[in-house]
């Protein structure tokens, strides 16, 4: 009977141990947080605007909208990102939302922020320099005096000819260009989808970069059929974006770009297994495990 009783009051006891230490884990839980903020807030279709986020906690990839339209997707809790206003956007106020999932909860966590379109981005034509006008000159006529003389004198007209000065016109011409392409790197060309890693392994960053859209166009990232990514083509028609798998498998992986025309690169997937500790509530189970042992035998 003594040895039941010491075995349910070291049962009991550890139970208190454990709910102690999940109830200080919880104390400890922050406040959730889902703030965007964006920097310029306002300005012309077509333009460059960065956002800023602070998500707590989140859980998976946060990914950010224009107006229910994907526009980029980050994997940091915070930071910023680059991002480019649709070209085809009218003067408006416009909504930029992130999403991501709450860790704890499971639930949605939301934020906002509103941009302000005030126009379209303008180009001025190229101004042309008109030659200048070279007028004629008039010609001079000088008349001779008559003599004193009794006798009149025929009066003699000197007539210069006339003299016309023609300046040479002048055109404009561009100079010829100087830029001449760096032998470090090589130029992105159109139709090209470039991945910042020839391979990566789950949770690091993957970058894709591609040219060859029309300016403003939506951009839909896929893999095996699942969409990984997505953005908006700027006024050169190219854009930069992040890569995010939903599924962790080993191999090579094509990744496709679709914006009316296909841009296609390739990265390998690395996957690595590591053996890691018990969980530190076994280890307290264990050791009351061993101390009701211990009471057993010395009574």
């Amino acid at each position: 009977m003594r040895i039941v009783v010491r075995l349910i009051f070291g049962a009991v006891t550890g139970l208190l141990f454990l709910l102690s230490l999940v109830g200080a884990g919880n104390a400890q839980q922050s406040p959730y947080q889902s703030t965007v903020g964006l920097k310029p807030s306002s300005g012309p279709a077509g333009s460059s605007f960065t956002i800023s986020w602070n998500f707590s906690p989140c859980k998976g990839p946060i990914s950010f909208t224009w107006e229910g339209a994907a526009i980029t997707s980050v994997s940091a809790p915070s930071g910023q990102v680059g991002a480019t206003v649709p070209g085809n956007a009218t003067p408006d106020s416009y909504t930029v939302t992130g999403n991501c999932t709450n860790a704890r909860t499971g639930q949605p966590l939301t934020g906002n922020a509103t941009f302000r379109v005030t126009g379209t981005v303008t180009t001025s034509p190229p101004t042309t320099k008109v030659p200048p006008t070279t007028k004629p000159s008039v010609p001079v006529t000088t008349p001779t005096r008559p003599g004193t003389t009794t006798t009149p004198t025929t009066p003699v007209t000197t007539t210069t000819s006339p003299t016309t000065t023609t300046t040479p016109s002048t055109t404009d011409t561009p100079p010829p260009s100087t830029d001449v392409p760096s032998t470090s790197s090589t130029p992105l060309k159109a139709n090209d989808l470039v991945l910042d890693r020839s391979s990566v392994q789950p949770g690091e960053k993957l970058s894709a970069t591609g040219k060859g859209c029309l300016p403003g166009e939506r951009v839909t990232l896929t893999s095996d059929g699942e969409r990984v990514g997505g953005a908006y083509a700027d006024v050169t028609g190219g854009f930069t974006t992040a890569v995010e798998f939903t599924r962790i498998e080993a191999g090579r992986h094509t990744v496709v770009a679709d914006c009316g025309v296909r841009l296609t690169g390739a990265v390998e997937q690395v996957v690595t297994s590591s053996s890691g500790g018990q969980s530190g509530t076994l280890v307290v189970l264990v050791f009351f495990v061993l101390a009701g042992i211990t009471a057993i035998r010395f009574p």
